[in-house]
């Protein structure tokens, strides 16, 4: 019984191989007897050989030089992207600035700037004139209060009753000020 089994397990096997590995492609023939395995047909697939391999050397250092080429314009590639980018980025800061000036003129500037410095002096003149004003304002207080505390301490005399050393203590406090 194994050996039955066994036996058409085999002959499976040996029609698969006949079939599929074994088997001749069409339009494959065999060579003539009167031709030696070695004959020029050998030698011609030697030569052609040799040939395709110079071929193929050629074009593998044709490849390497295109290859070493394509590097080179890479780089020169992104190096001009760069400017290109660095270029682009300057022309829009001018362009910019084009256009302030072309919004606001230089006569429209200069007018705001003429007007601007009119506005502080006449600001300044005021400021000025305040403090002068204060400053003399200060000045009469300090003569009527230094005036009214000599009349206030000698009140009893009167101006006509004043001495000559009172009056002149009187002007330098007053010259003082």
């Amino acid at each position: 019984m194994i050996q039955s089994s066994l036996d058409k397990r085999l002959a499976m096997w040996e029609k698969y191989c006949l079939r599929h590995c074994f088997t001749v492609p069409e339009g494959f023939s065999l060579p003539k007897n009167d031709e030696l395995p070695g004959s020029s047909s050998m030698v011609q697939d030697t030569l052609s050989d040799a040939d395709a391999d110079a071929e193929l050397d050629s074009l593998r250092d044709k490849l390497t030089l295109v290859g070493a080429e394509t590097d080179k314009l890479n780089t020169e590639l992104k190096e001009l992207e760069r400017q290109s980018a660095s270029s682009g980025h300057c022309a829009g800061l001018i362009n910019e600035a084009l256009q302030l000036y072309e919004d606001t003129s230089v006569h429209d500037m200069f007018q705001e700037m003429i007007q601007t410095a009119t506005e502080l002096r006449v600001k300044m003149q005021k400021l000025k004139t305040r403090q002068v004003e204060r400053m003399e304002c200060a000045q009469s207080e300090r003569i009527y209060n230094s005036l009214n505390d000599y009349l206030t301490r000698n009140q009893d005399k009167g101006l006509s009753n004043v001495k000559l050393d009172d009056l002149q203590e009187f002007l330098a406090e007053l010259k003082k000020m």
